[in-house]
């Protein structure tokens, strides 16, 4: 059921955490479910991957800084308006000490909704992605195919500091995005 945006000021939820955990989908369901924007890294890296090209993983990692610089001013500009915002990425410490920083100025309430499964499942469904999805090119110059690339990758990123109010979230299966307890919680945020 979606509700007006009007209802929701000042209010940022962030939704981050492992690879292949349905992040993307569940700041989709969320967005409808409160009538709130929502932007998501890999849409904005896709976007300047088009227009501006890259040949090599290093050029890769200025798009991926370029995102989230781009991220950080769209949720200024939403900021100023008052209005209630999604952001999604696997964002690291920094950028979610940067976003709480911005929130902190503009007086906003920030809930991070963390992801986190099973390697072996996670890296499963990884695999599934980049083979049996159309994937942009953008999200396929690493190594991560490889199990113990994953593995560290995702044992690397869990060591990120989560600042804040934070939903540590199990996706071994998609059952969260339906799981009353948690959308209890996260209502409780953006209705207060």
């Amino acid at each position: 059921m979606q509700r007006s945006q009007q209802q929701y000021m000042k209010k940022l939820l962030l939704i981050t955490g492992d690879l292949a955990t349905g992040k993307s989908t569940f700041a989709r369901l969320l967005s409808v479910r409160y009538g709130i924007p929502m932007f998501f890294k890999d849409s904005i890296k896709e976007v300047l991957g088009d227009v501006i090209g890259f040949t090599n993983r290093e050029e890769n990692k200025k798009l991926s800084n370029a995102s989230m610089n781009l991220m950080f001013h769209i949720f200024t500009e939403f900021a100023r308006f008052e209005k209630a915002l999604i952001l999604e990425s696997n964002f690291h410490t920094e950028e979610l000490e940067k976003l709480h920083s911005i929130a902190n100025e503009q007086g906003y309430e920030v809930l991070t909704l963390v992801l986190r499964g099973n390697v072996d499942i996670l890296h499963q469904r990884y695999l599934n992605r980049i083979h049996h999805e159309n994937r942009h090119p953008v999200h396929l110059s690493t190594t991560l195919d490889v199990y113990e690339d994953f593995k560290r990758y995702t044992e690397k990123s869990r060591q990120e500091e989560i600042p804040g109010e934070f939903l540590l979230i199990n996706a071994d299966d998609f059952s969260y995005q339906l799981n009353e307890a948690d959308l209890t919680r996260i209502d409780e945020f953006i209705r207060r």
